[in-house]
């Protein structure tokens, strides 16, 4: 599979992008006078099956990206960091701020495009979740039948079946019991 390049050069490249994946600008009159500008991807972070939102980033004029989906604890900075000694000595990280609206577009177009484009994305939807439900009921049903299953030899004979499943999403545990 070949990637798309992650060498964006202008904030017109950038938005061209984000205009091409999806990615709206839903800043706020308030947040655009402040100097914030929002973004939000179509990809949902799901926190559990009843509570699904979709990623968004802000870019704020003091030079910080962060990641401001909903649901978080907090907003997160997604800027790059570097090591610094305080006098006392103890070290700690800071992060660096982009001055440049055009930089930190593109900061952020090439944040999303590497952590959420390049990588294998599994999106399960909720047809494919309800599915993955209705076969488990039904493996229930068969599994209480005197009848051998049709898989039982690859399981062995002498395991004991599972009462739970448990599905693991981009690190979420899901019971589908």
């Amino acid at each position: 599979m070949e990637y798309m390049s992650t060498e964006i050069k202008s904030a017109r490249e950038a938005q061209t992008i984000f205009k091409i994946l999806g990615i709206k600008d839903i800043t706020t009159e308030r947040q655009r006078n402040n100097g914030t500008t929002v973004y939000e991807l179509p990809i949902r972070q799901m926190w559990s099956p009843h509570n699904k939102q979709n990623l968004r980033f802000a870019t704020y004029k003091i030079g910080y990206v962060r990641n401001v989906t909903k649901g978080l604890a907090s907003p997160y900075q997604i800027n790059k960091a570097k090591q610094v000694t305080y006098e006392s000595g103890m070290t700690g990280k800071e992060r660096i701020l982009i001055e440049s609206w055009e930089d930190r577009i593109i900061y952020l177009a090439t944040f999303i495009i590497k952590n959420y484009y390049q990588k294998p994305t599994y999106l399960i939807s909720d047809y494919t979740m309800d599915t993955i439900k209705s076969q488990y009921k039904q493996a229930l049903e068969l599994r209480n039948q005197e009848d051998e299953l049709p898989w039982s030899e690859m399981i062995g004979q002498d395991s004991a079946p599972i009462d739970d499943v448990q599905v693991i999403i981009n690190g979420h545990r899901y019971n589908l019991s």
